[in-house]
């Protein structure tokens, strides 16, 4: 498992009136936007790409027809997903999902993005890593451990969803072995 530090992407800002953004006057910018932030990000959740791009704009919320036109445009691209209930990624060319084995920490609490907003490969990146030659681990000690690599201090119901989401997916790829509430290192 990889560790890197996590950058947000840097798009250039322009304030445009919500009218304009919904025009279509801006969607080759919109899309070189979304482009530009997945290149930079990846995997990053939908939302947080919508927040990006928009943002950029002077734009704040992504109300309903902000947010058609962000998905027209994202689909325009015909980027690579994976999605878990509500909760979809878009991942750059290049980048495989089921043999992702890289987990990105903040550079800065500024740069911390919301636990809703880390991938679930990541997350089991992450858990992975914590658990090299160790065995049986208590799920309460690593899911905690990941939690605070990952910069996350507090286990609020969000935190305690994902690392649970990330930590399954690291049991079904095989980098952790489980035994009842014991995990230990698997293939890595």
């Amino acid at each position: 498992m990889k560790k890197s530090t996590y950058r947000p992407a840097v798009l250039k800002t322009a304030s445009v009136s919500t009218d304009e953004f919904l025009s279509g006057a801006l969607d080759r910018e919109i899309r070189t936007r979304i482009k530009a932030v997945v290149d930079t990000e990846a995997p990053v959740s939908e939302r947080l790409l919508i927040k990006r791009v928009i943002n950029s704009f002077g734009i704040q919320k992504a109300g309903v027809n902000v947010r058609d036109v962000m998905m027209t445009n994202i689909s325009a691209l015909k980027l690579k997903t994976t999605a878990d209930k509500d909760i979809v990624t878009y991942w750059k060319n290049g980048q495989t999902p089921e043999m992702w084995n890289v987990f990105r920490v903040p550079a800065s609490e500024e740069e911390k993005r919301d636990v809703l907003d880390v991938a679930k490969e990541e997350i089991a990146a992450a858990a992975a890593s914590l658990i090299r030659g160790k065995k049986d681990v208590p799920y309460g000690d690593l899911a905690r451990e990941t939690a605070q690599l990952l910069g996350y201090t507090r286990m609020g119901n969000n935190v305690v969803d994902m690392i649970k989401k990330g930590i399954d997916t690291a049991v079904k790829r095989g980098y952790l072995k489980k035994k009842g509430s014991l995990y230990s290192e698997g293939k890595i």
